[in-house]
């Protein structure tokens, strides 16, 4: 069922971030998420200051290359694409070019914010810049905001905005918390996880194999829907199409 899987959220370049520690680690960490089914892996480093993010482009550039080849050299059949993690603050109303940073230099760019300091009001002003720009925002994470927790409704006001979400793979799981953990079923079952990302930092408990956190879910979160946040939804990013998301019910607060 889950032979075909795109993990748009990984840190899986060494040594650019607090992701993998050296080549090695981000060779595994590609060929441990190539083992367990996913398809397409997405290379998103963090960027959480601007003034860096030219020199952070070129070394993601130069890094990317050299796994490539090594990927190929190996006979790997995964596909490897680039983006960002963003980090959003008010210095965002500062920057004017964003399309070296999105996801494979589509519409769509993957974005994230401060766990607890961050407030709805915030996160809508951003997103309505970035949308000005012609962006689909992505929201990393979203069952793991402070802000979420507190009124899971907020999601739905971001999705009549046009905002989509991406769940971490391990959220459903419990490893962040058992809130996290609540959140992150709600809104699957609900219909408003687009996609699904691995936000894999290593090769232990924060790793690749996505299959292996599905293996664990409950029993009672919807197949279909996860299906196609892991292995349909994502091709529109992949050619840079329209997605237009399909909300089922209202998310239930804790």
């Amino acid at each position: 069922m889950f032979g075909n899987i795109t993990d748009i959220h990984s840190h899986s370049l060494w040594d650019i971030d607090d992701g993998a520690e050296d080549f090695d680690e981000s060779m595994e960490m590609c060929l441990a998420a190539e083992d367990s089914g996913t398809k397409t892996l997405f290379l998103t480093p963090h960027l959480m200051y601007w003034e860096q993010a030219e020199d952070l482009y070129d070394e993601r550039e130069e890094k990317f290359e050299i796994l490539s080849e090594c990927l190929e050299d190996n006979d790997s059949s995964l596909v490897i694409k680039k983006g960002f993690e963003i980090l959003c603050d008010d210095e965002i109303f500062n920057i004017n070019y964003f399309k070296p940073y999105t996801l494979n230099e589509s519409r769509y760019i993957l974005i994230e914010f401060h766990f607890f300091k961050t407030t709805l009001s915030d996160v809508v002003s951003w997103c309505d810049y970035l949308s000005s720009f012609g962006l689909v925002p992505i929201i990393a994470h979203p069952e793991r905001y402070e802000f979420v927790m507190e009124d899971a409704s907020c999601v739905e006001t971001l999705s009549d905005k046009g905002v989509l979400f991406q769940m971490n793979a391990g959220s459903p799981t419990g490893v962040f918390g058992d809130r996290e953990a609540y959140v992150a079923c709600e809104m699957l079952n609900c219909g408003f996880v687009d996609f699904i990302g691995s936000d894999a930092h290593d090769l232990r408990m924060r790793n690749t194999d996505i299959i292996a956190n599905f293996e664990m879910y409950p029993d009672e979160l919807n197949m279909d829907l996860l299906k196609k946040a892991a292995c349909d939804n994502p091709e529109f990013i992949l050619k840079d199409g329209l997605y237009k998301p399909q909300r089922l019910e209202h998310i239930e607060n804790l």
